[in-house]
């Protein structure tokens, strides 16, 4: 959180707490809304669910009824092909024999008969184009009356024919036939078709809990959820149930109902990250903004010192009140100095402008780092003697030329070596180490100054930014340094480490390949 702050501007900026109230003003609503849109999705869950439950007896309702038809088809397609006084009479026995005669089937029906309200019924057969008439008697009609009342048959009308008088097919299959024969072609025929895109398993039962026929092989701890026992007279008894194949009502609403409050949250995150996109973006750029105006600043401060030394200097030379010549040349270094100086920031401004204008060259060729060391430090030698820094140089015998640019690399070195001068207190130590690991060149810039804390050791390689120190702050600098040493460190292939503790000095150590050096 404390890098957060960091990267903001302050609470009191007028811009920044104008986003603030922006980032409330749409994330606010928005968390109201979606905790609506929760409460609504529990609601429309248990509105799907009851609606549900609602439809499903009512798919139960139409199978029996097509169960129904089914069984009325069946029945009309035996009846004409029997004699209709054999159905008038309905002996069950005459029915099973003519049945069996005619290629049905015995076993079909427990009874089979044809209802008429009138006493005489003309028929016509087919016998040498003869026509005969059946008398049927009140006594009969009683007889078959009381024979049964139709309330444990099923019915279907009986149309009236040429001859023949009109009224009504009463038939009840046998319990073999209608829950097994009759139960099985239905399922595998016509619901099949009718009910294939639904994913439902159907199961039909026996009043004891026996399965006479199941659409789909279902375990026992399966739970049916809705389930109707049959009405018609030839199934009467069995019980129809059904769940859907793959999840029951509960699961499926409470699938729908998770995944649902998923996207919900899902929409909330991305607007919550958006919007502190925005708030960390905003607030970034107002802290850029900031830190160029402090670069400004300071690098006009950077500027003004060596002017003010040179002109300076150069007025005492050109009045000729240069008490001696040792002085004079003393003074003549001095302008020397901080021309070079001069040069360095402004080199530091113009590299750092190529490089954010991506128009930054190198030019590599093979290249003695020692000698770039000697270089700096001979421009350098002045302001470490007179600030009175202890200077160790370790350079190795053995060190092989490396492919590099020569001003670049010389930058690079310049950087830290006057970094570790800026920012050295009361112990004046500077050492740099220059050797060979393996396939690696190492120089190793080394002082005893304020140092670095741990979480800054990244952020002090990022353009414009100085570590929140108050040592550091009385120091002025333009923050491109470190990010201008980086950037050549990359560039060649290589790498720029620190090892740093505050209060305890600095080691920035560039890391040079040597896999295409000409040794």
């Amino acid at each position: 959180m404390a890098d957060v702050k960091k990267l903001v501007s302050p609470a009191d900026e007028p811009k920044g707490r104008i986003i603030s109230i922006f980032v409330g003003a749409v994330l606010l609503p928005s968390l109201a809304l979606s905790w609506v849109a929760m409460d609504f999705v529990h609601k429309l869950a248990s509105a799907r669910k009851a609606i549900a439950i609602m439809q499903a007896p009512g798919i139960l309702y139409y199978i029996e009824k097509e169960l129904t038809q089914t069984a009325q088809n069946k029945a009309v397609e035996a009846a004409r092909t029997l004699e209709p006084e054999v159905l008038l009479e309905g002996r069950p026995a005459v029915i099973d024999a003519a049945l069996r005669k005619q290629g049905v089937g015995a076993g079909v029906f427990e009874t089979l008969r044809l209802e008429t309200s009138s006493p005489r019924m003309i028929v016509r057969t087919l016998r040498m184009g003869s026509r005969r008439e059946i008398q049927v008697s009140p006594e009969v009609l009683a007889a078959i009356g009381s024979f049964a009342d139709g309330s444990g048959e099923d019915s279907v009308p009986w149309p009236a024919r040429e001859g023949q008088t009109g009224g009504v097919l009463r038939f009840k299959f046998t319990c073999e036939y209608a829950h097994h024969k009759l139960i099985r072609e239905y399922f595998e025929n016509e619901f099949k078709g009718q009910y294939r895109d639904q994913a439902l398993v159907v199961r039909v039962s026996e009043p004891s809990g026996e399965v006479v026929y199941e659409t789909a092989p279902t375990r026992s701890d399966v739970n049916f959820e809705v389930s109707r026992e049959m009405e018609t007279p030839s199934f009467r008894g069995l019980k129809l149930a059904m769940r859907y194949r793959d999840l029951s009502i509960e699961q499926g609403v409470r699938r729908w109902q998770h995944w649902t409050l998923i996207l919900i949250g899902f929409i909330d995150i991305m607007l919550g990250a958006g919007l502190y996109l925005v708030y960390s973006n905003v607030r970034r750029e107002l802290h850029l903004s900031r830190l160029k105006s402090d670069f400004v600043a300071n690098v006009s401060h950077e500027l003004k010192t060596p002017l003010a030394l040179i002109r300076l200097f150069a007025e005492t030379l050109e009045l000729g009140r240069v008490p001696s010549e040792d002085k004079a040349r003393q003074y003549y270094q001095v302008i020397n100095k901080e021309s070079q100086r001069l040069t360095q920031l402004i080199n530091n401004i113009l590299d750092f402008s190529r490089i954010e204008a991506g128009r930054k060259e190198y030019r590599f060729a093979p290249t003695d780092v020692g000698r770039i060391v000697s270089d700096v430090l001979e421009a350098y030698r002045f302001q470490i003697e007179q600030q009175g820094f202890v200077l160790e140089v370790r350079v190795a015998d053995d060190l092989p030329e490396v492919e590099a640019d020569k001003e670049a690399l010389a930058q690079a070195v310049l950087n830290l070596v006057n970094n570790a001068i800026k920012y050295s207190r009361d112990e004046k130590y500077l050492r740099l180490d220059l050797h060979r690991e393996g396939d690696k060149v190492l120089l190793s810039v080394t002082d005893r100054g304020i140092g670095v804390a741990k979480g800054e050791q990244k952020k002090i390689f990022e353009k414009f930014y100085r570590a929140e120190d108050s040592l550091v702050h009385e120091t002025k600098g333009s923050g491109l340094g470190l990010a201008l040493v980086q950037h050549i460190m990359q560039a060649h292939g290589g790498s720029v480490e620190v090892e740093s503790a505050p209060g305890k000095g600095s080691t920035f150590t560039l890391v040079l390949p040597v896999r295409n050096a000409r040794s």
